[in-house]
């Protein structure tokens, strides 16, 4: 073997190295950011953010539909992910020096725009009653 086939199949060698190397830490690559959106939608459904869960589910699925781009059943997937989602906690300051009613009034239209679930209307009704009982 001449000198010229040995730098050859040397300069191949080196090239072919360098091609699987960045073959393998691109599919190694994808993997990460695979698992990292994944653990990072994950987080932030177990979260109060909702914004933040948003804008992880959708860099996710965008992600796996692999062109950037959400279709209207992602859309609908994320929606339905963040019904699972712990609700905001919400504090009413109770002024002892008001009306009773007017009072669980506000309560009551905050309940119906969805700005208090069930269990945080029922707890703030009663420190509303609580309140004015002490009057």
């Amino acid at each position: 073997m001449d000198s010229t086939n040995i730098i050859t199949y040397g300069l191949a060698a080196i090239v072919g190295f360098f091609v699987l190397r960045a073959f393998y830490r691109g599919t190694q690559g994808r993997k990460m950011l695979k698992e990292r959106l994944t653990r990072e939608y994950r987080t932030a459904l177990k979260g109060r953010d909702r914004q933040k869960a948003l804008n992880a589910g959708r860099a996710y699925y965008s992600f796996h539909r692999g062109n950037n781009e959400l279709a209207p059943i992602d859309e609908q997937s994320i929606a339905n992910d963040m019904k699972m989602m712990p609700s905001e906690k919400v504090t009413v300051e109770v002024e002892p020096s008001g009306n009773t009613i007017d009072q669980l009034e506000r309560l009551a239209k905050l309940k119906e725009k969805g700005i208090l679930i069930e269990s945080e209307f029922l707890e703030q009704k009663e420190k509303i009653l609580r309140a004015n009982t002490q009057l």
